[in-house]
């Protein structure tokens, strides 16, 4: 399975005002990634996956002028960058961009249009609103511009806050994705086949808006998205990744970051990674919760490719190398390296403590499958059936969620293998052995892949499970000496 290499952008803010052209901006897109991936002494894999998380646009306070027509210029600055920019990286496949949007993306206007101002005079009044408010009710909103409150009293009009968002999200993938208004139909999944990952694209918009600067996933978003993900037929079981806009931590003062128990339900879930934006700098956590399995949640946030910066930081974005199999990664910050935007010219940066261009780090696999004593042993029937018409690959796919747990499912998976000739997937999944028959299968297959210092290491320490059986025993002075005669 080839490396992943993920281009990670985020905080897009297209606006007219925007001194960084499409066209300019692509351009120096373009010529980094001929920096990075050939003349720099760490060469960085060619991009096969983006991840755009959040603030498409600049957006619009209510009341701008020419509102409709200024934010749909907006989003048609933003699509046209964001076709041209996958035409350019990713062969045209849409399926290869995933998108979400960001606290940029809410209309302010629609937003207000479903607002009512509540008139404060009243004392029963106000104790009423004081205590709904202070009680977490989600419709009251308090304007400190203003020293007023408001109650949304049309939740429907509410909710088209994403419409302009909606529409362009359609455009992009011209019709085969769309993107719900429903808060809790707002999360989309993608399929990257070729390297065994599904990522979960989802709105951290959540009753998100100006006078609301909150992050939060819809938990019915969650909630399915993990259904969907568990409802998996048996031997799929993918590396899973997770994006959204905002950032899971902040300052006292602040409040627009994700709640921890979003996190924890990401991890839950069984996903090992999550991309997010909104903070305009880019970061590496890797965090572990309290509740829950004893996994973690390898966090990576990336600058803002076109908004303003904070302090230290100036525009930038994210490459992400991947080896699924392993379960390694590393992390290179773009950054751009000149003071002029109409012109930008990107180059590495090391992160936060870190004098290096780039962060290794590894992240934990999906979780296991769950499966119950009835549904292993239909599987071993389907699994064997498949195996005796020949249908290696199948059988191979349904047996590798079960061989960790089950005897006869490593056996099974092993002879599937073997058949099929996949010295590399041997060594990966039965290194070290457990039995003479891995024993066997495990030295050949390192011979094959010339791994030949694992190789010797295995049959010199002679310790390993089934070394005692004559066969494994003669195997193993064979390829002592091959090794020997090197």
């Amino acid at each position: 399975m080839p490396p992943l290499c993920v281009l990670h952008v985020s905080d897009l803010h297209r606006d007219r005002a925007e001194p960084t052209s499409n066209v300019m901006l692509i351009d120096s897109l373009e010529r980094d990634r001929d920096q990075y991936t050939g003349s720099e002494s760490a060469v960085i894999a060619v991009p096969s996956l983006v991840v755009v998380s959040g603030d498409i646009v600049q957006g619009l306070k209510d009341g701008a002028r020419d509102y409709d027509s200024e934010l749909e210029r907006q989003y048609s600055e933003a699509l046209e960058f964001l076709r041209e920019l996958t035409d350019r990286f990713v062969d045209g496949d849409r399926g290869r961009v995933v998108i979400v949007p960001g606290n940029h993306d809410v209309s302010d206007q629609t937003f207000r249009r479903s607002l009512e101002r509540v008139d404060l005079s009243d004392e029963g009044t106000r104790k009423i609103v004081v205590d709904q408010f202070l009680g977490g009710a989600a419709d009251w909103r308090w304007s400190w511009e203003e020293l007023a409150m408001y109650r949304i009293v049309d939740r429907d009009v509410y909710e088209q806050r994403m419409e302009a968002f909606r529409r362009f999200y359609a455009s992009f993938y011209e019709g085969e994705r769309t993107y719900a208004t429903e808060p809790d139909r707002q999360f989309d999944v993608f399929d990257a086949v070729d390297w065994d990952v599904t990522v979960v694209g989802f709105s951290s918009c959540h009753d998100n808006d100006l006078l609301n600067r909150q992050g939060a996933i819809h938990p019915d978003c969650l909630a399915q998205a993990s259904t969907a993900l568990r409802g998996r037929a048996v031997g799929t079981n993918p590396l899973r990744i997770a994006v959204w806009h905002h950032d899971t931590q902040g300052p006292p003062s602040r409040e627009d970051y994700l709640d921890g128990d979003v996190v924890q339900n990401l991890i839950n879930a069984g996903f090992s990674l999550g991309f997010h934006g909104h903070q305009h700098r880019p970061e590496f956590i890797d965090t572990r919760f309290l509740y829950g399995p004893n996994r973690r949640l390898t966090l990576i946030s990336a600058g803002t490719l076109c908004g303003g910066t904070e302090p230290r930081f100036t525009r930038g974005y994210n490459l992400v190398e991947l080896d699924v199999v392993n379960r390694t990664g590393r992390l290179h910050v773009r950054e751009m390296q000149n003071p002029n935007p109409l012109m930008p010219i990107w180059g590495p940066r090391g992160l936060r403590g870190s004098g290096n261009s780039c962060v290794d780090f590894s992240f934990d696999g999906p979780p296991r499958l769950a499966v119950g004593g009835s549904r292993v042993a239909e599987v071993l029937r389907e699994a064997q059936l498949m195996y005796e018409r020949g249908d290696y690959g199948e059988a191979a796919e349904a047996l590798r969620p079960l061989a960790g747990a089950d005897d006869l499912a490593r056996r099974l998976l092993l002879a599937c293998l073997l058949a099929m000739e996949c010295a590399k997937e041997v060594v990966r999944l039965f290194d070290p052995p457990r039995s003479s028959a891995e024993a066997i299968a495990l030295m050949d297959a390192l011979w094959t892949e010339s791994e030949h210092d694992r190789l010797r290491s295995l049959v010199e320490g002679g310790n390993a499970v089934g070394f005692d059986d004559a066969s494994v025993s003669e195997l193993r002075v064979k390829y002592l000496r091959k090794l020997n005669r090197e």
